[in-house]
């Protein structure tokens, strides 16, 4: 993830739960994403990539319902995992040429 994300909650017991539990959300999405293929040049398999991403954002937040903190900043996370495949595809699609 490439920019912070912030967030105001009302206690430092609720910023510990909120920081374990987006780090272990981003742990589980990453570790789903370490075997996603993508052809760096190919859009629709870049945009692939991203779906899986936002599915795999949206399978683990479940496991985090009782954090609402975390799952307010769902639409964030997947922004960023987009920002990340996009610039790794780019990035790929030069180094390749």
């Amino acid at each position: 993830m490439s920019r912070e994300i912030n967030i105001t909650v009302g206690s430092d017991t609720a910023a510990t739960q909120l920081r374990q539990d987006f780090d272990e959300l981003i742990a589980r999405v990453n570790g789903d994403m370490m075997f996603q293929s993508i052809q760096a040049d190919d859009p629709v398999s870049v945009e692939a990539a991203v779906t899986n991403a936002e599915r795999s954002i949206d399978a683990h937040l479940r496991e985090f319902t009782e954090n609402g903190a975390l799952q307010s900043l769902a639409g964030e996370i997947k922004q960023q995992f987009r920002e990340s495949i996009e610039a790794q595809a780019k990035a790929a699609a030069q180094y390749a040429r």
